[in-house]
């Protein structure tokens, strides 16, 4: 029993002289300086935290890099939507500005061709078209308000484009010459030939009653001859682009519009009172 118990006191003697060494040894080595004048306990401090520092500023700078970077590509990434959105802001200004650009080319050439009608005239606007079963008609912003009223021709720059045939009170419906029922008296521009030109529901026209013997050939204009009724003389009608001798005495030929039916968009509607100081014309059947 009191060989065990000194035991344990020799072992507690221990540890207080060890701590007493080390304490001893670590209040010398803070007055101890090595050769470059540095504290030795500033030294072995720096040496065993060297590692932890080093690893908390690189973790630092990680977090830093990668919050920064975040940052970065949500700026990026917003900027961008801003100048896509810019972009297509851009591309439907430039849109409309090109559509405005075309628009007021149409109308100075509309306003060139009527300027050298002898005619009083309405300019009008296509506002629809008649579905394929009725192909053939479309439809005008004017109506009897306007003083328009039915079979009067409608033209664009080009040529002629057809009649109005049903009026309301702010619009009317117009049978282009393209359609099956339309026609309209004709001579050929070169050979003064007289004929009439029909419609046939398809992009071509037809020229009847010209004579196997006369001399109708492709590229020969066709123009308006003013004994319909309807249309007075000398307005484009189209284009021939096929003639050869038919049965019947009779040649078939085609000829091209003038106008594009496909994509008028605006027309004159013409009057049949003279504008103040135009030429009389020749005087036109039924008027």
């Amino acid at each position: 029993m009191s060989i065990e118990y000194a035991s344990r006191r020799e072992g507690r003697i221990l540890y207080v002289v060890g701590a007493l060494l080390l304490l001893h040894l670590t209040l010398i080595s803070i007055q101890v300086e090595d050769t470059s004048g540095t504290l030795l306990l500033k030294r072995w401090s720096l040496t065993v935290s060297a590692p932890i520092l080093n690893s908390t500023a690189r973790l630092s700078r990680g977090a830093a890099n990668l919050w920064t970077g975040y940052v970065w590509l949500r700026g990026a990434r917003e900027e961008n939507e801003r100048l896509q959105q810019a972009v297509r802001q851009l591309s439907l200004r430039n849109s409309s500005l090109e559509q405005m650009r075309e628009e007021n080319s149409r109308l100075q050439k509309l306003l060139a061709f009527e300027a050298v009608l002898p005619y009083q005239t309405l300019g009008a606007r296509v506002i629809g078209r008649a579905p394929n079963f009725l192909a053939g008609t479309l439809y005008l912003d004017r109506g009897s308000s306007d003083g328009v009223r039915a079979d009067l021709p409608v033209v664009s720059d080009s040529g002629i484009v057809g009649r109005t045939i049903l009026v309301t009170l702010h619009n009317c419906q117009v049978q282009l010459i393209t359609n099956a029922d339309a026609s309209a008296g004709v001579i050929v521009e070169r050979t003064r030939s007289p004929g009439v030109a029909r419609g046939t529901e398809n992009p071509l026209l037809d020229l009847n009653y010209i004579n196997n013997t006369e001399d109708v050939n492709p590229g020969d204009i066709i123009v308006t001859s003013g004994l319909d009724g309807i249309y007075p003389k000398g307005l484009p009608v189209g284009r021939v682009v096929d003639s050869e001798k038919g049965k019947a005495g009779f040649r078939t030929v085609k000829v091209e519009p003038s106008a594009d039916m496909m994509r008028i968009e605006e027309v004159l509607v013409l009057f049949g009172t003279l504008k103040p100081g135009a030429a009389v014309p020749a005087p036109l059947p039924g008027r």
